[in-house]
């Protein structure tokens, strides 16, 4: 293969017919897989972008649209991260994840959608919990939490990143500070986060709310919960950055999209997929070599459920909140003027403009596929040309 050519995709066209055979897949993984493979083809049909004035016309094929298509989610990325940038309260912000051993990874294979809801449930009540306390804030702050499934190497990793005012509105409606640089101590984060996540787990399994794997039994699951809750979870915050808008591009990167971009593949040949990847024990850049079928076993093992909510917003950042997060802002807005310019930088997706009219280039005509697509398309371009 041309080394220009390495992407997921075409590790997907190429091996996905062999991987699959013999195997019982998620309807989601099947999903993704047809999606990823047809999209910007023929397949899907096209689309016609033209100026106001036709000066520029140009036909292009459909987007698949798949949240995990590694092709065709760059604008929903970028348009994700400049909404919410728009959002964002002009005060510092702190940047804390919640991971879970890894001997929770059974129950998340098992269980996506519901291990992910009480994942996300647990990070946000334990940030609730401690920041109400007079001791760190006592105040109600606004959190934007996004989840994180793999590892560097594609592993399985399921852990929530959150983004965190530091600062909150208390029972009076006022914006108050912290008093430290670090919102609430780390062991504290960890030791709250591991009972909280613990106890949510035991009530699912005696609820009948998640599924046992089978080499367990629900005894043994309880039992289990309850040694992981004496031994050290991994839960960091770091000091607040002087705005959230670095934070939120950071997140934006797991939004949506494939786990791995093509610029980390180094060799894709029958036998092995190569790929580059940085150690997070000691920052070393590394080569992880992978047979194809176990490269894409652990891709399509990110494939997140339909209908699962990978991003949500709480506190102050709930839709419900709009009004608050108004008031806060004009009282902000001067005394941190650094945050507001910091949200304005954040590059915009702007429309192509046609040199010579300065119309923007939109898409006019959409076709879905058909046999005779481009003999449509073409008909439909002479119709919608001004004479």
């Amino acid at each position: 293969m041309d080394p220009a050519s390495y992407s997921v995709r075409s590790v997907i066209k190429r091996f996905y017919s062999s991987w699959s055979r013999g195997r019982k897949l998620r309807a989601d993984v099947q999903r993704a897989a047809t999606r990823i493979t047809q999209c910007r083809t023929s397949r899907l049909g096209a689309h016609v972008e033209r100026c106001q004035c036709g000066h520029i016309c140009h036909i292009k094929y459909n987007s698949c649209r798949h949240r995990s298509c590694p092709q065709c989610q760059g604008g929903r990325r970028a348009e994700w991260l400049e909404r919410t940038t728009s959002q964002l309260l002009p005060c510092a912000h702190a940047h804390i994840i919640f991971t879970v051993p890894e001997q929770l990874n059974i129950f998340w294979q098992f269980n996506r959608s519901s291990f992910a809801d009480l994942l996300m449930l647990a990070a946000r009540r334990t940030i609730e919990k401690l920041l109400a306390d007079p001791a760190h804030l006592g105040a109600k702050p606004g959190i934007i939490s996004v989840l994180h499934t793999w590892g560097r190497n594609l592993s399985i990793h399921p852990h929530v990143h959150c983004l965190v005012t530091a600062g909150g509105v208390d029972t009076d409606g006022r914006f108050v500070q912290p008093k430290k640089s670090i919102l609430v101590p780390g062991r504290m984060l960890r030791s709250v986060f591991r009972g909280v996540l613990c106890d949510y787990l035991r009530r699912a399994v005696r609820t009948g709310e998640l599924v046992v794997p089978p080499r367990l039994t629900a005894a043994r699951s309880v039992s289990l919960f309850n040694r992981l809750g004496r031994s050290d979870w991994n839960a960091r915050i770091q000091e607040s950055y002087r705005h959230g808008v670095s934070v939120a591009g950071y997140l934006a990167r797991y939004v949506c999209g494939s786990p791995i971009s093509g610029r980390r593949i180094e060799r894709v040949d029958a036998d092995q997929v190569v790929f580059r990847y940085r150690d997070h024990r000691d920052g070393q850049e590394k080569r992880m070599p992978l047979t194809p079928h176990d490269f894409l076993s652990r891709w399509f093992e990110h494939v997140p459920p339909r209908g699962l909510r990978m991003i949500r917003r709480s506190g102050l950042y709930a839709n419900s909140c709009a009004g608050i997060r108004t008031r806060i802002c004009n009282q902000l807005a001067s005394a941190a003027p650094e945050a507001t310019a910091a949200a304005t930088r954040v590059s915009r997706l702007d429309p192509e403009e046609c040199p010579l009219c300065n119309t923007a280039v939109v898409t006019r005509v959409v076709c879905r596929p058909s046999v005779t697509l481009f003999h449509v398309l073409r008909r439909a371009v002479a119709l919608t040309r001004p004479p």
